[in-house]
């Protein structure tokens, strides 16, 4: 027995069969390509790499001249100025079309740029800062007491400007590093900035053995370094810490 399909199913299928393209309408679409195929790419630029150089000059004035290619940005008494370079037969030389910044050597001025080279001098007699060669305190580690300590045992030293009394003192540079297999004296070398350090201040060298996060050796007593004639070189003893 044959069941009739009710008419408007009927004319439903036949459209269907006859126009399949359309039956695809509404149903999901691949995602969108850029033109041409490509796909998007992120053209940030990567940022500009700048020469940095510090001058002294005339009266302790202060100039600092950051470098790329040829161009140069003059910062001089809270101003900064973007200046081209352009040619020169003697030196570095870098305009904005007011004011030039010669370079020559380690040596640079700061002048307006007049046609007949003679501009009003704004500051003379810069020299290029150079950057100070890394100062050192060394000895050694070590206690009296007749005792091994495991090799996770974590030895601290550090430089401290004790100058004022009713001060904490002031930490210069410390250095950290484990036992490891070693046994006391261990030795040390602690660099730091001399830029940091003042002739007419007291330093020290303080230092504490821990394990485990406990402490168990520390210096007791003031080893005074580097200056008022003090030495760079000292043996640190330390103590049991106290429970």
């Amino acid at each position: 027995m044959t069941i009739p399909m009710p008419r408007k199913l009927l004319s439903t299928a036949a459209f269907i069969f006859l126009c399949p393209g359309l039956a695809r309408v509404g149903t999901a679409q691949e995602p969108a390509v850029a033109s041409g195929g490509a796909q998007e790419h992120n053209n940030v630029r990567p940022a500009i790499r700048w020469k940095q150089l510090r001058y002294t000059c005339e009266q302790g004035a202060k100039v600092i001249v950051y470098l790329h290619d040829t161009t140069a940005k003059v910062h001089f008494q809270d101003k900064e100025y973007l200046m081209k370079q352009t040619i020169s037969a003697d030196g570095n030389r870098y305009s904005d079309g007011t004011l030039v910044w010669w370079g020559k050597g380690d040596d640079g001025f700061l002048q307006e740029d007049a046609p007949d080279g003679d501009g009003k001098m704004l500051v003379k007699d810069c020299v290029q800062d150079k950057a100070a060669a890394a100062a050192e305190v060394s000895g050694t580690v070590t206690y009296l007491a007749r005792m091994a300590l495991p090799p996770q045992a974590v030895v601290e030293v550090q430089l401290q400007d004790v100058s004022l009394a009713d001060a904490p003192a002031k930490l210069i540079a410390e250095q950290k590093f484990t036992l490891g297999n070693r046994q006391v004296p261990v030795p040390f070398t602690l660099k730091y900035d001399p830029g940091k350090i003042d002739a007419k201040h007291s330093y020290r060298l303080r230092a504490q053995i821990s394990t485990a996060g406990e402490l168990k050796f520390a210096t007791d007593q003031v080893y005074k370094v580097i200056t008022q004639g003090n030495p760079s070189k000292v043996d640190l003893i330390l103590k049991p810490a106290k429970p």
